[in-house]
């Protein structure tokens, strides 16, 4: 508490003379606990002022404060979009109507031969099934600028891999 306002929990400056503030101040006086504390908190709390009323509120004073709110990934839920686990069986076929390069996590590379009418998920089968997949989840990689494979639905030639060179990359 300050001479011309207050601050919670290192919050920002409340003046005490704004209105939006009255029903916070009301119930320090009555010595009850603001309603608005309540409701963050969820339970009973105690409230404790530290009487600074002889002092001007400074920026200065409140210190550095970290971020305290949430964080969201960028780009989606990686678990859900295009992450393939390495423990798939695929069909194990060695034919189709085109190629498609993959670049494997261990450096190596595997050509897969494949009908431009199967699934990205097929795809994933195979690689998975030419043992050389590894053993970590991972995304399959395409295009300029490379970007991960979402949809494995997506057939092979409306995802762009007729012919094109994939990366396995790890998930995450």
């Amino acid at each position: 508490m300050y001479r011309d306002g207050f601050t919670v929990d290192n919050g920002p400056y409340r003046r005490l003379n704004d209105p939006a503030n009255a029903e916070f101040l009301t119930a320090l006086a009555r010595g009850r606990t603001p309603r608005e504390l309540e409701e963050e908190s969820g339970e009973d709390i105690q409230v404790g002022l530290v009487d600074k009323r002889n002092e001007d509120y400074s920026e200065a004073e409140r210190g550095f404060q970290s971020f305290s709110g949430a964080g969201e990934a960028l780009g989606g839920n990686q678990e859900s979009e295009g992450v393939i686990d390495p423990g798939t069986a695929g069909d194990g076929e060695e034919t189709g109507n085109c190629s498609v390069c993959v670049r494997l996590l261990n450096g190596k590379r595997l050509i897969v031969k494949i009908d431009k009418e199967k699934t990205v998920k097929v795809l994933a089968g195979r690689i998975n099934a030419s043992g050389m997949a590894g053993s970590e989840p991972y995304v399959l990689v395409a295009g300029f600028p490379p970007k991960p494979i979402k949809d494995l639905n997506q057939n092979i030639q409306d995802a762009g891999l007729v012919g094109a060179n994939v990366t396995q990359k790890r998930a995450g």
